[in-house]
């Protein structure tokens, strides 16, 4: 496959039109028919289907739209950091982080940031672990941190907090009066978990028993989301308490636990990819703002 087939199809899943694409893509019809035909030969399966004069995407154009658009955002990055550079000299910096990192820490550590870069652009993306590390691998991210290491080769990882997870209850809840929580306590309650098959998932379930009575009654991946239903009543849960506490919920009762979970973060780099300036610096203000989570909870 070459680029304008790939423009073509993009153009055609934007508009739903042969025609309406080739007018946005300064072609003809004919042009944008034929690209699409030889990117389906490339591919191996068919991309639209036609109902009266209305083009269908089949589902397999679908889930290649998705992958077709995250690599456009790539691109519009590129764009973006070269409209930068034309500017300021400088270019942006491009952040990767996972989401507990990206609504937890990096705001004040971009406000750490902007004290000795004022007018550098921040492109933060967000994604899990694995994601961020195959960012960090390409070079589409100048600096990155997750809470988890990959395989993925030629990476480097300098863990930067370790938290140890806390029970949040709803401040109403019966449990809310404990001192501390054991696993048994947590017998018949609707327990708020991170997704089946997650390393910090299987990290909290190894310290239940086998006979594990809690009622499993929402999954989600975002420690944020958790805190927030549990907020709502919705049930109790154990998180990373770097989370909890950045969003200060006044409905949310935090205990300890009485077993430790260890949630770490780490700064990623790659041996392919010089740190710059711009990262270096990013990363010491991600290390300085969680020493001032840690502050705020002692």
């Amino acid at each position: 496959m070459n680029f304008k087939q790939v423009e073509a199809f993009r153009a055609v899943m934007m508009t739903r039109s042969m025609t309406t694409a080739a007018s946005l893509l300064h072609t003809s019809q004919p042009n944008v028919s034929r690209w699409v035909a030889l990117l389906e030969k490339t591919l191996g399966f068919v991309l639209f289907q036609r109902v009266g004069t209305r083009l269908i995407p089949t589902p397999e154009a679908d889930a290649f739209y998705a992958d077709v658009e995250r690599a456009f955002i790539g691109l519009d990055s590129l764009n973006d950091s070269a409209s930068s550079i034309r500017r300021r000299g400088t270019g942006s910096i491009r952040v990767g982080a996972v989401g507990s990192i990206t609504q937890c820490i990096l705001p004040d550590a971009i406000r750490l940031f902007r004290e000795k870069f004022s007018d550098i652009p921040v492109v933060v993306n967000t994604g899990g672990s694995d994601v961020v590390a195959k960012w960090m691998a390409t070079g589409f991210c100048d600096i990155c941190f997750c809470s988890i290491e990959s395989d993925v080769a030629g990476l480097k990882y300098e863990r930067i907090n370790t938290a140890y997870g806390i029970c949040i209850v709803h401040r109403a809840h019966r449990l809310a009066r404990k001192r501390v929580l054991k696993p048994a306590d947590f017998a018949d309650e609707n327990f708020i978990s991170l997704p089946a098959g997650s390393f910090n998932r299987a990290a909290i379930d190894r310290h239940f028993p086998d006979d594990d009575r809690r009622v499993i009654s929402v999954e989600t991946p975002y420690a944020t989301t958790i805190c927030t239903m549990v907020g709502k009543g919705l049930g109790i849960s154990i998180v990373n308490p770097v989370v909890s506490r950045a969003l200060g919920m006044s409905e949310i009762r935090e205990i300890p636990f009485s077993e430790k979970i260890a949630f770490h973060s780490y700064a990623v780099t790659s041996d392919h990819f010089p740190i710059n300036a711009h990262a270096r610096k990013m990363a010491e203000c991600v290390n300085a703002a969680f020493a001032q989570s840690a502050s705020h909870a002692s």
